[in-house]
């Protein structure tokens, strides 16, 4: 989505966010606020942008704004990416009012880092969570009459490791779209999480994306249930399951529900398939196709038959080597003409 090579750091400013214990009769005594923006050297901006794009690039998921969210940073974000922008540090400040109270005494004392940025020449904005060890403290300086962290400072303990980058955000408008996206990533998420939920969803204020692969599968999926539970006739049902099975192997990379149900589909059926599809939150229009989760079960077409006979097949097969055939009685016939090559036991 973002060239990450070229994120170019314009400003940048540290607030501190120090453990705060939601239940606890004394909370904490709330985040250390800059003034101003840190005095910035080509050195520090060098180091914070091959930072972004590294921990980016390992392991970032594509978010969007959320328009529900109860959090205020999706309004910060829109603002310092307007034109002309907001004020950088009273947003600054107020996302870190905010990480403040979303995050719970688990999480560990840290820094909460927020910079505008360039992404391929437009303006971005990133937001980066610090945690350094306990007792670690980074400099205060005097800057233009106000206080602000030293970044050369912070600079250095996270090149010695007691300060690391655990989280990302990074917010812009890609090239063909007007509306934010932005990337995160976690480095501190369990084996089953994306990104821990206060970070994403209670401080941005952001959902993830559907990835292509999970939309893939989610058309996969709708596209079952339709055949198994709106088609009766069995020939049909064969017809609709190889027609899924070639659009999705096909070489074009995205799927249109809508052109496939007009392609393949008999009149009547159209609009039952169309129905599960918003079932599952796949609209009508095109989206970019990804095989990742469903293409193992592109090979094979499988029949499960009430009495325990189970016939499996490719789709290439379907009409010539397999015929299947719809009986007056609701049964089905299935016919498989070809040379017997052995017959074995099923352990």
């Amino acid at each position: 989505m973002f060239d990450l090579g070229q994120i170019q750091v314009q400003s940048l400013i540290v607030h501190e966010i120090p453990r705060h214990y939601l239940r606890a009769e004394d909370p904490g005594s709330g985040p250390v606020l800059s003034d101003v923006e840190s005095p910035l050297n080509q050195t520090v901006r060098n180091f914070f942008q091959e930072r972004m794009a590294g921990s980016l690039g390992r392991a970032a998921f594509e978010v969007e704004l959320d328009p529900g969210a109860e959090s205020r940073a999706p309004a910060l974000i829109t603002g310092l990416l307007a034109n002309p922008p907001t004020d950088f540090v009273g947003a600054s400040r107020e996302l870190a009012q905010i990480l403040y109270q979303c995050q719970g005494g688990i999480s560990p004392q840290g820094l909460l880092t927020v910079m505008t940025v360039t992404v391929e020449g437009r303006p971005g904005v990133a937001i980066i969570k610090l945690e350094k060890e306990e007792g670690t403290r980074v400099q205060r300086k005097k800057v233009e009459g106000g206080s602000t962290f030293s970044v050369d400072h912070l600079r250095d303990l996270m090149l010695t490791g007691k300060t690391r980058v655990f989280k990302v955000g990074l917010f812009a408008r890609p090239t063909d779209s007007d509306e934010i996206r932005g990337l995160v990533c976690d480095k501190q998420k369990g084996p089953d999480t994306t990104v821990a939920f206060f970070f994403l969803q209670r401080f941005l204020g952001c959902r993830l994306c559907e990835s292509p692969e999970i939309t893939t599968s989610h058309f996969y999926e709708a596209a079952q249930r339709f055949i198994n539970e709106d088609v009766d006739d069995p020939e049909l049902k064969a017809r609709y399951q190889v027609a899924v099975a070639q659009e999705l192997s096909s070489t074009r990379t995205s799927v249109s529900p809508e052109a496939f149900a007009n392609t393949n589909l008999a009149t009547g059926d159209r609009a039952a398939l169309l129905s599960r599809m918003e079932e599952a939150d796949v609209g009508p229009g095109s989206f970019p196709k990804d095989l990742a989760i469903v293409g193992p079960a592109l090979r094979r077409i499988q029949w499960h038959f009430q009495q325990g006979v189970v016939v499996l097949a490719s789709p290439e097969q379907v009409g010539n080597v397999v015929q299947v055939e719809g009986l007056d009685d609701g049964r089905t016939r299935l016919a498989v003409t070809d040379t017997l090559k052995d017959v074995q036991g099923h352990r």
